[in-house]
């Protein structure tokens, strides 16, 4: 078989496995989360008013926290006619498999393609990567530009100099991937910085146009707008979910960076390859991140490309931001570079055994990692499976339990029963206003009944919703009904 012919069958028959995961895993429910139904919000400002606005909210501000890519999406198929969970869980989905496909095609400019098919493979079988393909959520398409981007850019860079067209496409997966998740930052600076490296005075001042208007825009635009949710307030947060904690100082963020850095190496990466409840997993993770900053110390001594500067840029944002915001969803564009840069590692380790040897040395690690992912698929498609389709028929909330369900009664009870002007304090706004169509706000995360009362005044809302979601309405806002 000719060399083209197997990296066409490597990169088919990774993409097609991929597929398959994501096929089989998919869960028909809705996510609890509020993020998912929060994109659903903003799909439905932009395409039923032309605005991106939290249309959810009573004073239904200018939108400034989440890039609108994703929304943007999700408002496109709207437009389509999708109107279901699962119509709008497709986006993630096939965001996955071209990650994946991408992942082999970055890849195998680096290993070889049995090396690259196996790095691209152990990315479609990640327990997170599979997990995270089932929702509403922006993470599997931040994903897929983030490894568009990189390939882009390491097709570009050819020995007699850039090819241009290859960098502008570079450019635009950078710009969209930014644009999907703000984390994209350490992605722009990873390229900007590349082409500083190379001299490439032009690129980078066309890049620098291209990427530093809309972002400057879109920061202006949040500068703009008051009592807002901006992740650089929320950063500075000892934690956003509990203001009364304060802010963080310089010590603060010390102890930040090594809670962080001790959860992502022994907990939130290697539990998004094998799954959190693997055995040895602290061990594996140690080993894993030890490898791939092995090789990417190699890498990095051969001349750092794009994907040398984004490996750490990107581990130092995720080290820094507050403890109860990280989790192998963030982890998930370090999985592809964690694995190559440890194929790297691996290589350069047994270079001096026999021949014979290597390759069985990679297939044995390559396997110790994809049984128990393989084991997590097998569970996915169990839960995916669990709930009766009967019952989901009737009702997608049937399957969770008795406080969510309640919830979202009330919520489509609102929707009819209440004035309608009526204005909300509640646990989920985003999910109440979905199920109902009535402006909501979260109440506020104190003890004290004097927030809880502001809130409710500054809003002219006459209304809060007593919930059994969790324990946060009887903990927070008991005292102010009192």
């Amino acid at each position: 078989m000719s060399p083209e012919r197997m990296r066409l069958l490597f990169l088919v028959a990774s993409s097609g496995a991929s597929a398959v995961v994501v096929w089989t895993a998919a869960n028909p429910l809705p996510h609890p989360g509020g993020d998912n139904a929060g994109y659903i919000a903003l799909a439905h400002g932009l395409l039923a008013n032309g605005t991106y606005t939290d249309v959810f909210d009573p004073e239904a501000l200018p939108h400034t926290k989440y890039p609108p890519i994703f929304p943007f999406v999700l408002a496109l198929l709207m437009a389509l006619g999708a109107r279901t969970w699962t119509a709008f869980k497709a986006v993630a989905a096939v965001a996955t498999v071209v990650s994946v496909a991408f992942t082999y095609l970055w890849a195998e400019r680096i290993l070889r393609p049995a090396g690259a098919f196996a790095v691209a493979l152990l990315v479609a079988l990640s327990v997170g990567v599979v997990y995270y393909s089932q929702w509403v959520l922006s993470d599997p398409v931040f994903l897929a530009f983030t490894m568009v981007a990189l390939y882009a850019v390491a097709r570009a860079d050819e020995e007699d100099g850039l090819d241009h067209r290859w960098v502008a496409v570079g450019v635009v997966a950078v710009g969209l991937a930014y644009f999907t998740r703000s984390a994209g930052l350490p992605l722009v600076l990873a390229v900007l910085g590349w082409l500083t490296v190379r001299r490439a005075w032009r690129p980078l001042a066309a890049a620098s146009v291209v990427l530093g208007l809309p972002m400057v825009a879109w920061w202006l635009r949040a500068r703009s707008v008051q009592g807002v949710a901006q992740y650089a307030s929320e950063f500075w947060m000892v934690n956003p979910y509990d203001p009364s904690l304060g802010t963080v100082g310089v010590g603060g963020l010390v102890g930040r960076v090594v809670e962080n850095a001790v959860g992502y190496a022994t907990t939130h990466l290697p539990g998004g390859v094998v799954g959190a409840d693997a055995p040895a997993l602290a061990l594996f993770g140690i080993a894993l991140v030890a490898a791939s900053c092995a090789g990417w110390g190699i890498r990095l001594r051969e001349g750092p490309g794009p994907a040398e500067l984004f490996y750490p840029l990107y581990w130092g944002v995720v080290l820094l931001w507050p403890v109860v915001w990280s989790g192998d969803r963030f982890a998930l564009p370090l999985l592809p570079l964690a694995f190559v840069y440890g194929a790297v590692a691996l290589h350069a380790a047994t270079r001096r055994l026999p021949d014979a040897v290597v390759p069985v040395a990679a297939t044995v690690v390559v396997l110790a990692m994809l049984f128990p992912a393989i084991d997590g698929w097998r569970r996915a498609v169990e839960t995916a499976s669990a709930c009766p389709a009967d019952v989901r028929e009737r009702d997608v909330w049937a399957c969770y339990g008795g406080g969510v369900q309640s919830f979202m009664a009330a919520a489509a009870w609102s929707g009819e029963g209440l004035p309608d002007d009526a204005r909300v304090l509640s646990r989920k706004p985003r999910h109440f206003y979905l199920q109902s169509g009535v402006p909501s706000r979260a109440f506020a995360f104190f003890e004290e009944p004097e927030p809880h009362l502001e809130l409710a005044d500054a809003l002219g809302a006459r209304y809060i919703l007593l919930d059994q979601w969790d324990g946060f309405a009887r903990r927070y806002v008991a005292s102010a009904v009192t």
